[in-house]
């Protein structure tokens, strides 16, 4: 599993249901004690909880917390707790002023505010501590190895060997005959500088030539190079090994003057990212879960049905076999899914390996209408509330053509890193229909990091307006 401080997305919605739900436990004191307006004062209950929560999460996106990071000490925690507990009282008296509904005053908007503060400091502190168990004994751990020696080298690793970092140091490799070791001892101040040698030296796997020889048998998920540039030509295959079997690569500075738009925290060091990943904040995924969840449901619940039933009757008055379509496909992280579409095609022994090509004569009358005009993928809409699939994101592929691809385009596989789409950044900038040549598909994928890179929510906001603008007026590319 990865790191909760890097991608683990699961972890990152936990520490933020597990906030709120804090929260509302402290409105709820507030409301036993008087604090909090009953029914009686304005009837207006449930429009003031939902204010108070909304107002809560606005503050979460200014005054996120990780409590996850090895740093955050507790006086850091309450710190920050401290601010979002004040920037929360700020905002919803702001709410409510705006929606001119009264103002609770100073005294009550003070003790609201210090309840709040008291009741989620508690909750993170209580769940950093619990966090910070299961880390020592072993939950939540990423396996890693580091190539390169010096003083930055020292202190990623230093971070890792800390079992609060959730990280698994499997070992380093270097070309030097030894590694240095006068800076080893301020690593960890209660432990002697002979033991720290004797725990670097077990540490080393070998040369780097050795590296790729044991990432081929070993499960790594990341990589951590602190090495010269001399080196990038030599590490090729290296990065062409990880990239296709999403192995995450990062690289440590090897200077106080290193600038990068892709450096990121380590602990108490900084490394630098092969690309920058907007998705990777637990903000950014939360955010758009909840509009795919959100659109999805309120697409899936007023049109679909009707979209449904006008397909099944023409689909079964003009083509045998089922109404939907169901096909295996590459998704997030690598991992296959089942995607799901309206059929299109005649029942064909093809369908999971041959690409639709212009005037396929596999192709029905109805089904061409249906690829024409992208109803045929409305229902991956189902995939979207599943979690398999986002509205907004690089196109899944068939099996058969990851494995082909991912063997001649060297970053084919980073693609992988969000989930897929129903539409795309490719799709709507003429990269859409089929990849007769690996060059095609090449310019595919580099839209589709490009979108990786650059993703913000008004990004899948511009993508959708766009999509249903080009199936509105047609696609010379849907076939």
């Amino acid at each position: 599993m990865k790191p909760f401080f890097y991608s683990s997305t699961k972890l990152d919605i936990l520490v933020f249901v597990i906030d709120v739900f804090a929260f509302n436990l402290g409105l709820l004191i507030c409301f036993y004690l008087g604090l909090w307006p009953t029914v009686g004062d304005d009837g207006l209950l449930m429009f003031r909880w939902s204010t108070a929560n909304i107002s809560y999460i606005l503050s979460l996106a200014f005054f996120f917390i990780k409590l996850h990071h090895r740093l955050k000490q507790p006086f850091l925690v309450l710190n920050n707790t401290f601010r979002t507990s004040l920037f929360f009282i700020v905002l919803y008296a702001a709410v409510l002023g705006m929606a001119h509904h009264a103002v609770p005053g100073f005294f009550r908007s003070l003790s609201v505010a210090f309840i709040v503060f008291a009741v989620i400091s508690v909750e993170r502190l209580l769940f950093r501590k619990v966090l910070m168990n299961l880390r020592y004994i072993g939950y939540n751990n990423v396996n890693a190895i580091v190539l390169g020696d010096g003083y930055f080298v020292r202190k990623v690793v230093g971070v890792m060997n800390d079992p609060w970092s959730s990280y698994r140091l499997l070992g380093m490799f270097s070309d030097s005959n030894d590694f240095d070791m006068k800076d080893l001892v301020e690593t960890d101040a209660d432990t002697g500088e002979k033991c720290l040698q004797e725990k670097y030296k077990t540490l080393s796997l070998g040369r780097i030539s050795d590296v790729l020889g044991f990432i081929e048998k070993s499960n790594v998920d990341e990589v951590y190079i602190g090495l010269p540039q001399e080196y990038k030509k030599k590490l090729k295959r290296l990065f062409a090994f990880c990239e296709q079997h999403l192995i995450r690569v990062r690289y440590i500075p090897q200077d106080h003057d290193v600038v990068t738009q892709h450096i990121v925290e380590f602990g108490d060091a900084y490394v630098v990212t092969q690309y920058n990943e907007p998705l990777n904040t637990p903000m950014n995924r939360f955010i758009k879960r909840m509009f795919d969840i959100c659109f999805s449901l309120l697409f899936l619940c007023t049109l679909f049905p009707f979209i449904y039933v006008v397909v099944a009757v023409i689909s079964k008055l003009t083509m045998p076999g089922p109404v939907f379509f169901r096909q295996e496909r590459t998704g997030y992280d690598g991992k296959n899914f089942w995607c799901y579409k309206f059929r299109s095609m005649k029942v064909n022994v093809n369908a999971d390996t041959l690409q639709a090509t212009k005037n396929d004569p596999r192709v029905t009358r109805f089904g061409a209408f249906l690829r024409h005009s992208n109803v045929d993928e409305l229902p991956q809409f189902f995939n979207v509330l599943r979690g398999d699939m986002s509205i907004v994101g690089p196109r899944p592929h068939m099996l058969s053509h990851t494995e082909y691809y991912s063997n001649r385009i060297s970053d084919y596989m980073i693609r992988h890193y969000v989930k897929p789409g129903i539409t795309g950044w490719a799709q709507t900038h003429g990269e859409r229909g089929e990849t007769k040549t690996v060059d095609d598909m090449g310019r595919r994928v580099e839209k589709d990091i490009w979108y990786i890179e650059h993703w913000n929510f008004w990004l899948d906001i511009q993508i959708i307006f766009k999509t249903v603008a080009d199936a509105v007026k047609g696609d010379k590319k849907a076939y």
